[in-house]
């Protein structure tokens, strides 16, 4: 076979190189019609490194316009005789390509032809590899032609992407045991389809988003007032800015100065705020308890909590 070389000459024997490569994953689930005989880019292989661009890749199209027939996919290599021979010396044809296309980033890329019996071995995953047989040129080992394909099971080309990688059905149950273990957990009827369990799991998330974004709120609140930062009258309206805007309540918080005295808390409303402040010390003298184990030896949390509330607030 001979190829075509970039300046439309024919290339001498001393300037190719035939190399049979062990490739793409067929995988399982429906047998494909198009695939990937030769990958994108520098490719490492068991025979050596090669390349797959666009020069090289137009030159096997080509080669194969030029050679006017389909290439055949064969079982094992057996087309090419000698060690690839088999015992009967028959080489029977497992699909034809009829179509090849060089297509950037993808790599040479086949239609084919399977015939029956290749086709259920596919199914069957009896074979599940592809290797083609490509020319290269010596002085760049750029592919420059694709001589055939021959179904295998001894990859060998380095990370080659599997064409098909689960069958549909198995895809299928995989979903159906997932979708189960969620109608479990949110509560839903067994029988519900999938948009109303997925619209039950964006519900069930955006109620807990609320729940921990109030908690947050809540904690940053009562810090603001155990650091004098706010008024218990100032309460509602802090906590109605934080859920309208939150970064406009940081904002604030950030820069709010000390407006209520830590040690004496004077309140028209004293009777409700003075609930609201003892909170908000009470809370902060826990934190501080639980974080220092200093204290664990030398009073209780009850003491030390009572001890802030009457240094605090009177």
């Amino acid at each position: 076979m001979k190829s075509i070389g970039s300046d439309g000459k024919r290339l001498a024997a001393g300037e190719r190189e035939m190399i049979s490569l062990m490739g793409a994953h067929i995988g399982e689930g429906d047998v494909p019609e198009r695939l990937v005989v030769a990958p994108w880019g520098q490719v490492e292989s068991k025979s050596g490194a090669f390349v797959v661009d666009q020069e090289g890749g137009e030159e096997a199209v080509a080669a194969f316009v030029a050679h006017g027939t389909d290439l055949p996919i064969d079982y094992e290599h057996q087309t090419l005789g000698g060690v690839y021979a088999s015992p009967t010396g028959a080489a029977p044809a497992a699909g034809w390509i009829t179509g090849l296309e060089v297509v950037a980033g993808e790599g040479l890329v086949a239609s084919v032809t399977w015939t029956d019996q290749a086709r259920e071995l596919l199914s069957a995953k009896a074979y599940r590899y592809l290797s083609p047989v490509v020319l290269l040129r010596k002085s760049d080992r750029k592919v420059v032609a694709i001589h055939s394909v021959a179904l295998t099971n001894k990859p060998a080309i380095v990370g080659m992407a599997a064409i098909v990688n689960h069958a549909a059905g198995d895809v299928a149950g995989e979903l159906d045991v997932e979708l189960a273990a969620l109608r479990e957990r949110l509560c839903v009827d067994d029988e519900s389809d999938m948009a109303t369990v997925l619209a039950a799991a964006c519900a069930r998330i955006g109620e807990l988003e609320d729940s921990s974004q109030a908690k947050e709120i809540d904690a940053l609140i009562e810090r603001a007032m155990a650091d004098g930062k706010l008024s218990p009258a100032q309460r509602d309206w802090a906590e109605r800015l934080a859920h309208a805007d939150r970064a406009l309540f940081d904002e604030w918080l950030q820069h709010a100065p000390v407006v209520v005295a830590l040690g004496r808390l004077v309140s028209t409303e004293r009777s409700g705020s003075i609930k609201s402040v003892e909170k908000a010390v009470a809370h902060r003298a826990r934190q501080e308890y639980q974080a220092c184990k200093a204290l664990w030896g030398l009073t209780s949390e009850e003491a030390f909590v009572a001890d802030a509330l009457k240094h605090r607030i009177n």
